[in-house]
């Protein structure tokens, strides 16, 4: 009796679930096909990701080539087709034509196009580099405070490229005639531990070659301050009159 109440039990189990996949089975095939197709797409932009950065390097090899045999023509059309490039040679090419126009033309206003679009590709070390480069492209016919705007991104943070940049800002400093500016950020940069040793020799010497700083002997000394003024004194506790004795009418002693 047992084993038939189990068939029974049984059967309406297999019923229900036969019932219930005749339902869901539609939104399982589903989600099996969306995670099919999903996987199917990644690994095609994938593949395009890769074909995309294997023709921009190759690209860039033939621009290097190019530049290597001295064909400057080739090489900034070359460098030239990676400038809008999503890959990462966008920054390197900026860097190759900046250094392709100095050599074919010497065009300061091409060459800090090409280190602007160099920089603004790239927030990291190579953006970094482009924009010191541009500093040194501009820093003998520009103003300082010119300079200084330029170099902003880079005066903000502390990194090495940092340091060259305030080391570039105080040279341009002394050329205006600020000494003390540039001999306080000159001592600066030589006790910094994260400058690079070259750098320090450079700032030694150039502080070697600074003027001793003026120290005014005959200055009046500052005033001492003037002491406190002492707190008047509390005044004495009143004493209290003894009261006169009562009279006994005997005589005291």
């Amino acid at each position: 009796m047992n084993d038939v109440f189990q068939e029974v039990e049984q059967s309406l189990r297999e019923e229900s679930l036969a019932k219930a996949w005749k339902r869901w089975a539609p939104f399982v095939y589903g989600a099996v096909a969306v995670a099919i197709i999903g996987v199917g797409v990644l690994e095609f932009m994938r593949f395009q990701r890769d074909e995309a950065i294997s023709k921009a390097a190759k690209t860039y090899d033939a621009g290097f080539v190019a530049l290597e045999a001295g064909d400057l023509p080739t090489a900034r059309a070359r460098f030239a087709e990676l400038s809008k490039n999503d890959t990462g040679f966008a920054t390197l090419a900026g860097h190759m034509l900046a250094g392709v126009e100095r050599d074919m033309t010497n065009d300061p206003v091409a060459i800090e196009a090409h280190l602007r679009a160099a920089a603004a590709a790239d927030k990291g070390v190579m953006g970094d580099l482009a924009i010191l480069k541009l500093g040194y492209l501009m820093a003998d016919k520009s103003s300082r405070a010119d300079l200084e705007a330029a170099l902003k991104p880079l005066l903000d943070k502390g990194t090495q490229a940092s340091l060259l940049a305030r080391e570039l800002v105080a040279a341009k400093a002394l050329a205006e005639g600020d000494v003390d500016f540039a001999r306080d950020t000159f001592e600066t940069l030589n006790v910094d531990i994260n400058a690079p040793q070259a750098m320090r020799q450079r700032v030694a010497q150039a502080l070697a070659t600074l003027p001793q700083r003026e120290v005014n002997l005959d200055a009046p000394k500052p005033a001492a301050p003037a002491a406190p003024a002492a707190a008047p004194a509390a005044p004495a506790p009143a004493v209290p009159t003894p009261a006169p004795a009562a009279q006994t009418g005997q005589p005291q002693q």
